[in-house]
C-alpha cells in the first residue's frame, strides 16, 4: 500500500510488448568486453543506468533500484537524491520526468531501472553507458531518431502500485 491507504494507486506508463525484449536486451550501442568484468578504463558517460556500472564508472547522473540481475543488491551505499517509481518492463511518466529534470546525484528507483535508458535517448549528445549482464558495458549516445524508434514500440498502459 502507498502512505498506508488502502486504495491502489494507478500510474501511467509505456510498457513494451513482451515480442521486443529480447531484441532490446541485445546492446544498442558500442558494446565493451573486460576480461575480469571490471571497469572499461576511461570510460565516462553523462549517465550511468544500473547499479554495479554506476558504481564502477564515473557519471553525473547515476540510476540504480538496489538490484543486480534481479536479485536485491546492498554494495551501493548512498544517498538518493530523487526517488522514482518505474515498475519492471516499462517506463514511467514519473521516472521520464524526473530524467529530465535531473542532470546529476542518484536517482533510486522503486521497481525497475533496465528501460530507463530508453527516455534518456531524447537528450541529443547526452553519453549514457549502462550493463550488459555477464558481458560487460554498453556505451550509448543520445538521438532523437534513435528515442523515437524505440519509443513507437511502447504502449501506454495504467500499472497498479501499492
Amino acid at each position: 500500500m502507498l502512505l498506508n491507504s488502502s486504495r491502489e494507486l494507478k500510474i501511467p506508463i509505456l510498457l513494451l510488448p513482451s515480442e521486443y525484449r529480447l531484441d532490446l536486451s541485445l546492446p544498442q550501442g558500442k558494446l565493451y568486453v573486460h576480461k575480469t568484468r571490471g571497469v572499461i578504463k576511461g570510460l565516462k558517460s553523462d549517465v550511468t543506468v544500473g547499479d554495479i556500472v554506476s558504481e564502477r564508472h564515473y557519471s553525473k547522473l547515476k540510476i540504480i533500484d538496489y538490484k543486480t540481475k534481479r536479485v536485491h543488491s546492498t554494495q551501493l551505499n548512498t544517498v538518493c537524491d530523487q526517488i522514482v517509481v518505474n515498475p519492471p518492463g516499462g517506463v514511467s511518466i514519473n521516472s521520464s520526468t524526473i530524467l529530465d529534470a535531473l542532470r546529476e546525484g542518484y536517482i533510486c528507483v522503486n521497481g525497475e531501472e533496465d528501460l530507463l535508458v530508453i527516455p534518456l535517448l531524447k537528450k541529443t549528445g547526452v553519453k549514457i553507458i549502462y550493463g550488459q549482464p555477464d558481458i560487460g558495458v554498453v556505451e550509448v549516445e543520445g538521438s532523437l531518431e534513435r528515442a523515437i524508434k524505440v519509443l513507437k514500440i511502447l504502449i501506454p498502459h495504467w500499472h497498479n502500485y501499492g
